[in-house]
C-alpha cells in the first residue's frame, strides 16, 4: 500500500496503472505476489479498481486509514 500511495499524487483519479506498480514493486515482491497482494487489497476495500483494462489501481480512505495504523 505504501508503494500505491506514493504514485497515488502522481495519478490521482486516473489510478495507478498496475505496470507502473509492478516496477515500482518489483525489487519487493515477485509479480504473482504482487497480484495476490493487490487482490487481497480490493477484497477488503483497501483498494479500488479504477478500470480492469488497462489496470489501474487507487487506495481508499479505508486503505489510508488501514495504512496509518501500520505506522
Amino acid at each position: 500500500m505504501e508503494i500505491l500511495e506514493a504514485l497515488d499524487a502522481r495519478h490521482g483519479e486516473a489510478g495507478v496503472p498496475f505496470k507502473t506498480l509492478e516496477a515500482a514493486a518489483g525489487s519487493r515482491l515477485p509479480f504473482q505476489a504482487l497480484k495476490d497482494a493487490l487482490n487481497a487489497l480490493v477484497a477488503a476495500n483497501a483498494v479500488v479498481r479504477v478500470s480492469e483494462k488497462p489496470a489501474r489501481l487507487r487506495i481508499t480512505a479505508a486503505g489510508r486509514a488501514q495504512l496509518d495504523g501500520y505506522r
